[in-house]
């Protein structure tokens, strides 16, 4: 990963949130694979679905690779952790994006925090990384998968930016491809965020209130 990103190899950065407890962000490794497999365990029947859409019980080995072995820049990943003083700690969240390999400038988003971290403005701390990191990686745009019928969803896309584009993607839904805001034009302070239409958009991302059917990135096959 190149290390002229401020979201590289050696970016660290603890945060507040509500309530005041402190969590650590960082990029993710490939030694992160339990830390994923717990993070798993602890979301919601409900939450798993929402961002495999399948019904899964655990993730296999392929996919932990896919996860956390990434190359920082077309697949870009960071991971919260939640610090302990006597026990092990643990992972409360991670956000990531891929970029398309047919369209480079085009990524497709993806943040996940467990269920307990809720409501703590984790998520919106999350986003906001996301963002940065994603500009200065020249991602210029953002694609995420709706229902077609979504019409409050897609009022919301349309209200983003006038180069907000629509496209069928089959099985009833609509691909909408939205532009990433350069970081000068991101509210870095999180309850400034919460207020954008940016920000209602991404957090169907991390399963919020719409229902929104993201079409989460699979690894690829294993070569035969």
């Amino acid at each position: 990963m190149g290390e002229d990103y401020r979201f590289g190899d050696t970016y660290r950065e603890t945060v507040a949130l509500t309530g005041g407890r402190r969590i650590r962000l960082r990029p993710i490794r490939a030694t992160d694979k339990e830390f994923l497999i717990e993070g798993f365990e602890q979301l919601s029947e409900e939450a798993r679905y929402a961002r495999f859409m399948t019904h899964k019980t655990s993730l296999n080995d392929r996919e932990l690779k896919y996860l956390t072995e990434v190359d920082g820049v077309n697949h870009f990943a960071m991971i919260a952790v939640q610090p302990k003083m006597v026990t092990r700690h643990r992972a409360v969240g991670t956000a990531r994006f891929v970029r398309l390999t047919d369209s480079p400038e085009t990524a497709e988003p993806a943040v996940t925090i467990v269920d307990a971290f809720h409501g703590k403005g984790l998520g919106s701390i999350m986003l906001t990384r996301l963002l940065e990191a994603a500009w200065e990686r020249d991602i210029r745009w953002f694609r995420s998968e709706l229902l077609a019928g979504n019409v409050a969803m897609k009022r919301l896309l349309e209200s983003l930016a006038d180069e907000t584009k629509f496209a069928p993607s089959g099985d009833g839904c609509l691909v909408a491809t939205f532009p990433v805001p350069e970081p000068d034009r991101t509210p870095t302070e999180p309850n400034l965020l919460k207020r954008t239409a940016l920000y209602r958009v991404l957090a169907q991302v991390a399963g919020a209130d719409i229902r929104v059917r993201q079409r989460v990135t699979q690894p690829p096959p294993e070569p035969e």
